[in-house]
């Protein structure tokens, strides 16, 4: 049994149960709206989400058809939409998809509605620490990319962020609005050496870890 609940409410969840992970993100966007970093009110954290967004546009390459993964409203995916031909947008919450240009998917990364092959680029960015099973969401995505297919990921390097939280709040940086710990949604906080078990069966796979922007981008094919 895997019991999360709601920073700020009584609302708990058994993540076991049959549709208790959409219910749970829907809660979670009920309460947390998409936090736009990068209209953020500090000028630090703007920095370091442009940082963010631009490391991992540089690691799509060309392709024919892209999968964006807990794509939100697409913004990031504008980025690098014009490196391929077809853009598919997929988010577990459908409401998260209202605004977002292109073909829609609102599915479980576990459960990915898409036939074998079908990809050659697959964009996971901020989403392995919120799904409950990382291990069987990356097997769906090796299931939809064609062999050679890439693989783009990043993951927040929390075992830096949330203390730089605590030490930035307790000085009086400016931070601006953060949630204190880790953000609402977070499942589990990933290290270098987690990621390149995670990702052991991906071909070529580099884990690469940039202070900078506070996170891990992972690269590989299939």
């Amino acid at each position: 049994m895997k019991l999360v609940s709601i920073p700020g409410t009584e609302e708990c969840f058994d993540l076991d149960r049959p549709g208790a992970v959409a219910a749970w993100n829907r809660a979670l966007n009920r309460r947390y709206a998409m936090e736009n970093l990068t209209a953020h009110g500090s000028r630090f954290v703007r920095a370091i989400e442009s940082r963010r967004r631009r490391r991992i546009a540089a690691l799509v390459q060309p392709f024919d058809v892209a999968l964006d993964l807990g794509a939100e409203d697409g913004s990031l995916a504008a980025l690098w939409r014009d490196k391929g031909r077809r853009v598919l947008l997929l988010d577990l919450d459908p409401r998260m998809l209202k605004s977002a240009p292109g073909d829609r998917l609102a599915a479980d990364a576990t459960r990915l509605p898409l036939r074998d092959d079908a990809c050659d680029c697959v964009v996971l960015s901020a989403i392995l620490e919120h799904v409950v099973d990382p291990a069987e969401t990356l097997a769906e995505c090796r299931r939809v990319l064609r062999p050679g297919g890439r693989i783009v990921a990043y993951v927040p390097w929390d075992g830096a962020v949330v203390p730089l939280k605590r030490f930035a709040k307790r000085v009086g940086f400016p931070l601006g609005p953060l949630h204190d710990g880790l953000a609402p949604g977070h499942l589990r906080t990933f290290t270098r050496a987690m990621l390149q078990r995670l990702f052991a069966d991906v071909r070529d796979a580099r884990v690469q870890l940039d202070p900078l922007s506070f996170g891990y981008y992972v690269v590989g094919t299939v």
